[in-house]
């Protein structure tokens, strides 16, 4: 089979998983109310600039640190949001085991940190 082939056919069966279903139905009902849009674009964003910034060793700012944890108490308030943001961890999973097995396949481990 063709590796391009492949990756089509491994990107339909990540989005036949129960996980992919649940992940898709609550991202697009939280996402379809513009102020938890709105909030979660705003997280999701703050939540990858802190985590550059602990991967460059950088100090972020405070006023960054302080608004993703009002943030972050925000979202734990609707239990749609909480929900959606569970199942994209669940997503990450889901992704980072299929890429760990097509690393080892490849004889190229990634090896994790312990921290």
């Amino acid at each position: 089979m063709d590796i391009r082939n492949a990756e089509v056919a491994l990107a339909e069966a990540v989005k036949a998983t129960d996980e992919y279903k649940e992940f898709s139905r609550l991202k697009e009902m939280v996402f379809s109310d513009p102020v938890s849009a709105a909030l979660l674009k705003e997280y999701e964003s703050l939540q990858t600039k802190l985590q550059m910034y602990a991967l460059t060793g950088k100090e972020a700012a405070q006023s960054d640190i302080d608004r993703f944890t009002q943030l972050n108490g925000i979202m734990g308030l609707s239990q749609q949001t909480g929900a959606y943001l569970l199942s994209k961890v669940r997503m990450h999973k889901l992704l980072a085991d299929v890429f760990a097995h097509l690393s080892e396949a490849c004889q190229l481990p990634i090896e994790m940190p312990n921290l």
